[in-house]
């Protein structure tokens, strides 16, 4: 066999593997095809790799140009893939004791004049079955639903299940929004499709609470 032969098929490969397209989540992807954000306002397309496990730069490989070009996570305000928005937010509560795991890529559900955002999070976890680091592996993808909250900081989240709402969220969630006396009241009075327990009920139920409140307190004047 021509030795030269193998090793140019070997080379291949590997180059091949190196560029292979993926999606697992809005944290780990590579090659996808989108348009980066920055906080300096600027926009510019390419494909895009993000690899949440390494803490590395993200990578953005533009047309015409072989070496990609690299953004630090406090340069960026989000990405756009597939008409949806991502931006980089921080989950606000004491969730992560390190502050590095705190800093997160969410789609944003609600529009860009919102005054209470509403994010999703698909958080990937892989673990194996019985704890020993050559057993078979595990994936799981969890849904979680985040809120930004008007006069907080632009990118601080809060788990739509802490204690930043639940118990009482009749009372914490009115005070939120006190500056519009009309929604104000309907959650204090625990109004249906304006309250929900803390124990049962769905997820989905939830958002959609939380969406009569965010419309109903953007249209507030």
């Amino acid at each position: 066999m021509n030795t030269g032969k193998v090793l140019a098929a070997v080379v291949v490969v590997l180059s091949s593997c190196k560029t292979a397209a993926y999606y697992d989540s809005p944290n780990d992807l590579n090659h996808i095809s989108g348009t980066l954000y920055l906080t300096n306002g600027e926009r510019i397309d390419g494909k895009l790799s993000i690899n949440e496990s390494s803490g590395g730069p993200v990578k953005l490989y533009v047309d015409g140009e072989k070496k990609p070009q690299r953004y630090r996570f406090p340069e960026i305000e989000g990405y756009s893939i597939r008409n949806e928005f991502y931006e980089f937010k921080e989950i606000l509560d004491g969730v992560a004791f390190n502050r590095a795991y705190r800093f997160r890529f969410m789609k944003r559900l609600t529009p860009d004049h919102s005054k209470i955002h509403l994010y999703e999070y698909l958080d990937r976890q892989t673990y194996s079955r019985d704890g020993h680091r050559r057993s078979p592996t595990i994936t799981s993808v969890d849904k979680e639903y985040y809120i930004q909250l008007p006069a907080e900081k632009e990118d601080g989240v809060w788990n739509i299940n802490l204690t930043r709402f639940t118990p009482n969220f009749d009372e914490k969630m009115s005070k939120i929004v006190r500056d519009c006396p009309a929604l104000s009241r309907k959650i204090a009075n625990k109004e249906k499709g304006y309250f929900y327990s803390q124990m049962g009920g769905s997820e989905e139920a939830r958002v959609d609470m939380l969406w009569n409140i965010i419309r109903e307190y953007n249209q507030c004047r």
